[in-house]
């Protein structure tokens, strides 16, 4: 074993969230607010460059494959390393990536495989900044009000990343393409420049090993004792397999289903991020009075009942209507199952349980996006392209139905319990 600082600060009163939470808050905002604006640039940009379902579904297999293959590295060097360098290294990245698609817009340099190696690298340097944000919580915030803190940056995520990122994305695409581009790059600087104010950790002596391999058989160790950690990582990797499903091809199927124009398709974001920001601010409520399991039950069936009404509607309003339902469901769940997961796991392994979680449940969105394309391929050609690309949509409304009964059936322990416990020990 080998010594190294670990970053414990003094925590704040728990009657509130501290100082230094809310500027981890703000720079979250702002790059959330970045995110959202690419969440319409570059899927529009994307149905620029070609109309094949399927080539279009790579660019999310690139963006997500990072999940699948960099997970495991990832999480035991966010252990070691200086959370706040991470967060602003990442986020810097991020700007110089974005700023280089602007640039090659604005040079008419653009091509489907630079889009792809961007895609990949984005999502690589997002895999490092999420895995630092949620080690770094627990450090600012004490443990009573991870629930809530959590919530906080949910909230802030919904109302930057979807409520108004996309809509803004949306009217900055009716500009010009390069334009959303280069106010994210703008964003993402102004994100990093935030958390390197962040006040560094008192030193304080903490041990690794000495050994990569041995940090990620130790983290590997505790997630898989852990039977209700293990059993949520596997089901989320399911369900954001079908997630992936239905979405790899959804900005053509705002586009040639509902008929939407770019700012549309931003307003899709912002109708539907009204029900998360609901969802999001009522969770600890929520959770005291029915428990953490009919919350999460109720996510699986409101999202399987949300794909089912997208897949057989044409109308954008209702889309947008069950959108904002399932989103309200899914950040409930985001939110109790990110503060369990920081409760329960010891502050020294928490990058590497993290990581591990994450390549479960986030490995196969490669292979849901694939999946998503292949499925508008095979419906078009034997039903044409509405058939094709409805498909995927249903197809994953009926994989989250069935992981709705397995957990209705199967899970009863740990956080799965009717009486929400959340014990530590809960292990097998």
């Amino acid at each position: 074993m080998v010594s190294r600082p670990s970053q414990t600060l003094p925590l704040p009163p728990s009657r509130g969230l501290g100082r230094r939470f809310w500027m981890l808050w703000a720079a979250f905002l702002i790059a959330n607010l970045g995110t959202g604006i690419s969440a319409v640039g570059f899927p529009w940009l994307a149905t620029s460059l070609t109309r094949e379902p399927l080539l279009i579904a790579l660019i999310g297999v690139a963006a997500e494959l990072p999940w699948l293959l960099l997970s495991l590295p990832i999480g035991a060097i966010v252990d070691r390393a200086d959370h706040r360098r991470v967060l602003a290294a990442t986020h810097w990245g991020r700007a110089a990536l974005v700023g280089g698609i602007a640039l090659a817009l604005y040079l008419d340099l653009m091509a489907l495989a630079i889009l792809y190696v961007v895609a990949f690298t984005l999502g690589t340097l997002t895999v490092a900044n999420e895995n630092a944000a949620q080690t770094i919580l627990p450090r600012l915030v004490v443990r009573e009000r991870l629930q809530v803190a959590n919530a906080r940056l949910t909230i802030a995520d919904t109302v930057a990343g979807v409520f108004v990122g996309p809509w803004v994305g949306g009217l900055l695409v009716g500009v010009a393409l390069a334009v959303p581009f280069t106010v994210d790059a703008v964003l993402f600087v102004a994100s990093g420049l935030l958390v390197m104010m962040l006040p560094t950790a008192e030193p304080q002596v903490s041990e690794v090993s000495a050994s990569m391999r041995a940090d990620l058989i130790a983290g590997l160790r505790f997630f898989w004792g852990h039977r209700p950690l293990r059993d949520l990582g596997l089901l989320l990797g399911v369900l954001n397999m079908a997630g992936a499903v239905a979405i790899a091809t959804q900005v053509l199927f705002a586009q040639e289903i509902l008929g939407l124009t770019a700012v549309q398709y931003g307003l899709l974001f912002m109708v539907g991020a009204i029900g998360g920001m609901i969802g999001a601010q009522g969770t600890p409520w929520l959770e005291r009075r029915i428990g953490p399991r009919r919350v999460l039950l109720a996510s699986l069936a409101g999202s399987a009942a949300a794909l089912v009404i997208v897949g057989l509607t044409s109308s954008g309003i209702v889309v947008a209507l069950a959108l904002s339902a399932s989103a309200g469901l899914g950040l409930s769940w985001n939110i109790i199952t990110i503060s369990y997961r920081q409760r329960i796991v010891p502050e020294g392994l928490l990058g590497r349980v993290n990581s591990i979680y994450r390549l479960i449940s986030w490995g196969p969105l490669p292979l849901g996006s694939a999946i998503g394309g292949l499925l508008v391929t095979l419906g078009q050609f034997f039903g044409g392209r509405e058939i094709g690309l409805r498909t995927p949509v249903l197809v994953a409304a009926a994989v989250i139905a069935i992981l709705f009964v397995i957990a209705l059936t199967r899970y009863s322990t740990g956080l799965w319990s009717r009486t929400g416990s959340v014990d530590a020990d809960d292990q097998e």
